[in-house]
C-alpha cells in the first residue's frame, strides 16, 4: 500500500437527506439478512460447545481444534460492523449504536461464573478416571497444572510420586484407590475410621487440651495428622479470610505440605463449604486457558473461548460483556488496543509507570498561548485551539500556527512525526539518554493527548442524547432516527481516539524506518479525518450540518478499518 493509495478524494462521499429514505429499505433488508446469519452462527456455536464437552471423542476433538485454529486467524479489531450501519446503499447514513461484531464465528461467549461449574466438574471427572485418584486429589492436580490435562497426564505417568508430592496430594492418592465409581475411600474417611477404632483419648497439637478428645472428636488428614474439630474450624475460617489463596492451604501440622481439600472443609466447617467452593471456581476461571473475567467494575461475567487450552497464547480478539457492555482484549484483559500487540502494550505501560514522573513534570495540564502567553486549558477533544484573549489559532500538539496544518503546507499533521533533529556526533551516555528521553516524550505526549481526547469524547457521548433532543425540538418535522447521526458520530470519535492513542504506542516500537514512514503518513490522515469530525460534532446545534457530519463519520470509519487492516497485513505494498 503506497501513500497514493489513500487520497482525500477517495474518502469523499456525497450524501443528502433525500437519499436517506432510499437507504432505509436497503438497511432493513440487510438487517434481516444479518439476523439470519447470526442465527446460523448461534447454531454453529452451540454445536461447537457440545463437541468441546465430548472429551471422549478424539476425532471430534481434533475437528474442534482445527476449527479453533481457523478462528484464531480471524482477528477482531473491535471496529464497527459496516453491514449493520450502511446496508447495501453506499450513500446511506451510518446506522446503529456502534455495536461491535463479535459473533462472526469467533465463538466467544459471556457466561455467569456459576455456569462454568459443569465444565470444571467434567475436567475433574476425566482426570479422576484416567489417573485413578480421588476427585479431591484430581481437583488439586488439575489446578496446579492450570487445567491442562495433557500436560498433567504426561507428567503423572512419567513419575506419579513426584507429581503427587509436588502438588501436595501424595498421601491422599496413596490412601485412596480412585474415584467414587471404584468403591475406594478417601484418605480422610480412612483416617476417621482409624480414629473411631481407638479407645484412648487423643491430644490436639494445636490447642493442647489436657483432657484430650475422643476419636470421633478428631479430624485426620490423609497424611496422618489429627486435630480437634474446634481447632479445625478455626483453621478453615482463618484460611478463608485469606481469599482465593485458601485453596492452596496445607495441613495445619508444621512442615507438612499435604493440601487440604473440600473433604476436610466439609467435615470441619460444613457451613463454610460453599465459600470454599466459590474460591475453587474462581481459581478455575483465573487459571483455565479458555476463560477470563470481565474487567468491568463489579461484573461477574466470564468470557469463554472455543478450542483447546492455551487459546489465549495464539488468539487475538475482542470480547464484549453482555451484562455491563465492557469491551476488552481476550488475551490480556485490557481495553481493545489495535494496532499494538499485547506484549508491546505491556512494555509501554511499564515504561510509562517508570518514567511517569518525568513525563508528568513536562506535560502540564495547561499550555501558554504561543502569541500572548495566556494560560489555556483544553476542555474539548479537538486539537484546533483558539486563544480567548488574542484569538490566535494554533495546534495544541505542536503549538504551531494552525494555518500551517493544511493540505497545501506539506502535510496536514506534520507534527505527528518524530524529528530527531541534528543529533550531532555526541555519542556520550548522557547524549544518548537525552535523545532516548526526547523520543519517548514525543510519543508519550501524543499518546497522552489522545487518551485525554478519548475521555472528552466519552463525556460528550453521555451528553449526546440531550443534544439530540434539542436538535429534534429545533426541527419539529424530524423524527428520532433523523438525529441519531450525532450519537453515531460521537461513538466513532471515541473509537478513533482509542485507536490513535495506541498508534503512538505501536509507532514507538516500530524500528523499521521505511515502514514507520508509511505508517506515520496513514496515521496523519487518520488524525486529520478525526479532527474534522471532532470539529463538526462540537459545533453549536444551530450551525451543525447533518450531511457533513454523516459524510465525515463514514470517512473516518472506513479509513480507520483500512489502516488497522494495513497494519495486520504487515504494511506491505
Amino acid at each position: 500500500m503506497s501513500d497514493e493509495d489513500y487520497s482525500e478524494e477517495e474518502y469523499e462521499y456525497e450524501y443528502s437527506d433525500a437519499e436517506s429514505d432510499a437507504g432505509t429499505d436497503d438497511v432493513s433488508m440487510d438487517a434481516r439478512s444479518q439476523e439470519g446469519e447470526e442465527d446460523a452462527d448461534d447454531d454453529d456455536d452451540e454445536s461447537m460447545t457440545d463437541s468441546n464437552n465430548n472429551n471422549n471423542s478424539k476425532k471430534k476433538a481434533a475437528s474442534d481444534n482445527g476449527s479453533s485454529n481457523g478462528t484464531n486467524k480471524r482477528r477482531s479489531t473491535g471496529t464497527f460492523d459496516s453491514r449493520r450501519r450502511s446496508g447495501d446503499n453506499p450513500n446511506a447514513a451510518p446506522m446503529g449504536g456502534g455495536k461491535f461484531d463479535f459473533d462472526d464465528g469467533s465463538g466467544i461467549r459471556m457466561l455467569p461464573a456459576d455456569e462454568l461449574k459443569p465444565i470444571m466438574t467434567a475436567q475433574i471427572q476425566e482426570a479422576t478416571e484416567v489417573l485413578g485418584v480421588p476427585p479431591s486429589a484430581a481437583t488439586v492436580l488439575m489446578r496446579e497444572h492450570k487445567w491442562a490435562k495433557e500436560r498433567l497426564f504426561q507428567g503423572f505417568f512419567d513419575n506419579p510420586d513426584k507429581v503427587q508430592q509436588k502438588c501436595g496430594v501424595l498421601a491422599r492418592c496413596q490412601g485412596g484407590s480412585g474415584g467414587d465409581e471404584g468403591g475406594g475411600e478417601s484418605g480422610s474417611s480412612k483416617a476417621a475410621k482409624r480414629n473411631r477404632a481407638g479407645t484412648k483419648k487423643k491430644h490436639c497439637e494445636i490447642c493442647l487440651d489436657e483432657d484430650g478428645f475422643d476419636a470421633d472428636e478428631m479430624i485426620g488428614m490423609p497424611c496422618g495428622h489429627e486435630f480437634c474439630e474446634t481447632c479445625w474450624y478455626g483453621y478453615v475460617a482463618n484460611a478463608l479470610e485469606r481469599g482465593p489463596l485458601c485453596v492452596r492451604e496445607s495441613c495445619p501440622q508444621a512442615g507438612c505440605k499435604e493440601l487440604i481439600t473440600e473433604e476436610e472443609v466439609e467435615r470441619a466447617a460444613p457451613d463454610l463449604l460453599p465459600k470454599f467452593e466459590t474460591y475453587q471456581l474462581r481459581s478455575f476461571v483465573e487459571t483455565y486457558g479458555m476463560t477470563r473475567w470481565c474487567p468491568g467494575p463489579g461484573c461477574g461475567q466470564v468470557a469463554v473461548a472455543p478450542g483447546s487450552g492455551g487459546v489465549f497464547a495464539d488468539a487475538g480478539g475482542v470480547a464484549r460483556c453482555n451484562k455491563c457492555e465492557t469491551c476488552f482484549c481476550l488475551k490480556c484483559g485490557e481495553e481493545p488496543h489495535a494496532p499494538v500487540t499485547c506484549k508491546d502494550l505491556a512494555m509501554w505501560q511499564e515504561k510509562c509507570r517508570n518514567e511517569s514522573e518525568t513525563a508528568n513534570w513536562i506535560l502540564a495540564n495547561t499550555k501558554p498561548c504561543p502569541k500572548c502567553s495566556s494560560r489555556i486549558e483544553k476542555n474539548q477533544g479537538c486539537n484546533h485551539m483558539t486563544c480567548s484573549s488574542c484569538r490566535y489559532e494554533f495546534c495544541w500538539i505542536c503549538m504551531g500556527d494552525w494555518a500551517a496544518h493544511g493540505a497545501n503546507t506539506g502535510g496536514y499533521y506534520k507534527c505527528n512525526k518524530f524529528d530527531a533533529g541534528n543529533e550531532g556526533d555526541d555519542q556520550s551516555d548522557a547524549a544518548k539518554a537525552k535523545r532516548e528521553l526526547d523520543r519517548y516524550l514525543h510519543y508519550y505526549k501524543r499518546y497522552h493527548n489522545h487518551s485525554q481526547a478519548q475521555d472528552f469524547a466519552k463525556k460528550a457521548l453521555k451528553e449526546t442524547e440531550a443534544r439530540m433532543v434539542l436538535l429534534q425540538e429545533q426541527n419539529t418535522d424530524t423524527v428520532w432516527t433523523d438525529v441519531e447521526f450525532l450519537k453515531t458520530a460521537n461513538e466513532q470519535l471515541v473509537e478513533c481516539r482509542k485507536v490513535l492513542k495506541y498508534t503512538y504506542c505501536y509507532g514507538f516500537y516500530l524500528l523499521d524506518a521505511e515502514k514507520r514512514q508509511r505508517f506515520e503518513y496513514h496515521q496523519e490522515m487518520l488524525e486529520r479525518f478525526t479532527e474534522n469530525l471532532s470539529e463538526l460534532s462540537e459545533k453549536p446545534l444551530r450551525e451543525m450540518n447533518r450531511t457533513e457530519v454523516v459524510n465525515q463519520t463514514r470517512v473516518v470509519d472506513r479509513f480507520m478499518k483500512n489502516i488497522l487492516e494495513y497494519v495486520d497485513n504487515g504494511m506491505e505494498d
